[in-house]
């Protein structure tokens, strides 16, 4: 049976590397899987090759990082009884429960089926951190210590639901790994304060790093701290060896653990066939709650009523925005809550405070959450384009040109996007005035400020819904999410481009409100000592300019919205 289970495991593998690079063949994944290439070279692996040509220069996993690494794992092997699931349930394929669960196998075959498929993301596991974060490790020590480490977990899993029928459910469960807990903490603390180590460190001279180093480790190898780190030791070990005889003696250690692991749960008498079926039809719906939420087809406030009615005087320009403007409340309320409340119950306690420090705090998260808002807030409320070009056979039917619709679809989005902007904005005036005088961030609280940034406010977070809108349109394959959601490198390298894109696009298009929002200033300051008055008249031109730029970018995407066949350029979505 372990031959036909790893040819499985093999078969199913290679034919997610084959479907992956066979994508390859459209640009789009392409392009996306070069980008993503080009990040992880950058970012990670172009300090190992110089690490490999210069010489080993990562972290040393000897001694104290041994330790806490051991800590940790003893943790996490106590933690895992606490867990909430103890219904035993195993995670399958809607595949794997059609084909092996009638087939003629035994429970014992079927949990170690499961091990041996665990066994390809635990590989993959342990060379990325092998690669990237700790080049000293070993592949092998890390695949090792985090397969034997799934087997436990597993057991764990069947162990709880074995607890569970024998009366013990998870308060108990959780009481007892929580005293547990604490009694270890108690234990250490006394076995530090018992060594003598506050005192040592008191003395300790500050260029002596390495004795400190080892002061902190000596407890750790006394008798009692040593016998219940030894398991766990023998996992950090594993996972960091000295050298080759090191990783062989440990490794056994840690082999002999894993076959332990698993007869212990062949002999736990579960039956965890029908729990495995619940577990999978809830990982399948959880999984298709949140590719509903990406599509905008999930509803968490169901019953929040439409903003106002709509007639049927109205056009279909209004119909778009105000089932746009329903849809972003009902789906993305939760989020306007979570950006605008806290800075409502902070402004109100900074205007009942006497601290300018809290009110300076208060007022700097507001100017950060101002300047964050614009690049983030168009990809939180998504209800435009980016969600109807899914329809655009209906969209198409509607007596309406593209250019109207596109600013209908936007319409909803930026209201909300810049009342946020507004909110926060005025909250921050707000508080800095009444805070009293603040040298480093008077410029903030001035009219000046607050003026310019309001006239900017409203374009700006216009031009960021015009560029997602617009790559909705000129590149659907890219905006539109496909029926396989793609993952790896290639996601990562897709949200690279797209940001890159939207970062030039948008500094493409502030470029000249710039040049002539500067010399206005200039002006203002120079000759009107700064007036609010004509700092705003100074400033409208530019504002103008920009609001242009975005009403000429409406009409490009409306013109080419209206050249888009729904037959040909939406088939393959």
């Amino acid at each position: 049976m372990i031959r036909i289970f790893a040819f499985i495991t093999l078969r199913s593998l290679k034919n997610r590397l084959m479907s992956r690079l066979r994508r390859l063949k459209e640009p789009r994944y392409l392009v996306s899987a070069i980008a993503g290439l080009a990040y992880l070279w950058f970012m990670s692996f172009r300090y190992i090759v110089r690490g490999a040509a210069v010489g080993n220069r990562s972290i040393v996993m000897a001694g104290i990082g041994i330790d806490m690494a051991s800590v940790v794992i003893l943790v996490l092997m106590i933690g895992a009884w606490a867990l909430p699931g103890d219904k035993g349930g195993l995670e399958f394929s809607e595949a794997e429960i059609q084909f092996l669960f009638p087939a003629p196998i035994s429970r014992r075959q079927l949990l170690l089926y499961k091990i041996i498929r665990m066994q390809v993301p635990v590989l993959i596991s342990s060379a990325i951190i092998a690669l990237i974060n700790f080049r000293r490790s070993n592949f092998l020590g890390f695949w090792l210590a985090f397969a034997v480490l799934s087997i436990y977990f597993l057991m764990t899993a069947l162990g709880r639901a074995r607890l569970r029928v024998a009366g013990i459910g998870f308060i108990p469960r959780l009481v007892a790994v929580v005293i547990v807990l604490a009694a270890l903490s108690w234990f250490f603390t006394v076995q530090f304060e018992s060594s003598g180590l506050s005192a040592a460190l008191r003395d300790m001279r500050p260029s002596d790093a390495a004795g400190a180093i080892s002061k902190v480790d000596a407890p750790f190898h006394r008798y009692a701290p040593a016998m219940l780190l030894f398991i766990p030791r023998l996992f950090a070990v594993a996972a960091f060896p000295a050298g080759f005889a090191q990783l062989l003696a440990h490794g056994a250690g840690v082999i002999a653990l894993g076959t332990l692991f698993f007869f212990v749960a062949t002999r736990l008498n579960v039956s965890f066939e029908e729990a495995s079926i619940a577990a999978s039809q809830t990982r399948m719906e959880r999984s298709q709650r949140l590719r509903d939420r990406r599509a905008g087809r999930w509803v968490a406030f169901k019953r929040m009523p439409a903003p106002f009615t709509l007639q049927p005087r109205f056009g279909p320009a209004v119909a778009i925005f105000w089932k746009n403007l329903t849809a972003a409340l009902r789906i993305s309320a939760a989020w306007i809550l979570l950006i605008a409340t806290p800075f409502v119950v902070l402004a109100a306690k900074s205007i009942a405070s006497t601290q300018p420090f809290f009110s300076a705090g208060t007022a700097t998260l507001a100017l950060f959450m101002c300047a964050v808002i614009p690049l983030i807030a168009p990809d939180i409320f998504r209800q435009d384009l980016r969600f109807d070009l899914t329809h655009i056979e209906l969209l198409k039917s509607y007596p309406i040109s593209g250019e109207r619709l596109v600013a209908a679809e936007m319409a909803a989005p930026l209201l909300i996007v810049a009342a946020l902007e507004l909110v926060l904005l005025t909250l921050t005036a707000v508080v800095l005035n009444l805070a009293g005088p603040m040298r480093s961030l008077s410029f903030f609280a001035s009219p000046n400020f607050i003026v310019v940034a309001l006239l900017f406010a409203i374009p700006i977070c216009g031009a960021q819904l015009l560029i997602r809108n617009a790559v909705a349109v000129f590149f659907p394959a890219w905006a539109v999410r496909s029926k396989e959601d793609v993952r790896g490198f290639v996601a990562t390298g897709q949200r690279l481009l797209v940001l890159a894109g939207n970062l030039i696009v948008l500094a493409v298009l502030l470029l000249p409100a710039a040049i002539l929002f500067l010399p206005a200033q200039w002006m203002a300051h120079r000759y009107f000592g700064g007036s609010s008055l004509v700092l705003a008249l100074a400033t409208t031109p530019s504002a103008a300019l920009l609001i242009f730029e975005i009403y000429f970018g409406i009409q490009l995407v409306g013109a080419q919205f209206d050249r888009l066949d729904a037959a040909n350029d939406f088939d393959k979505l």
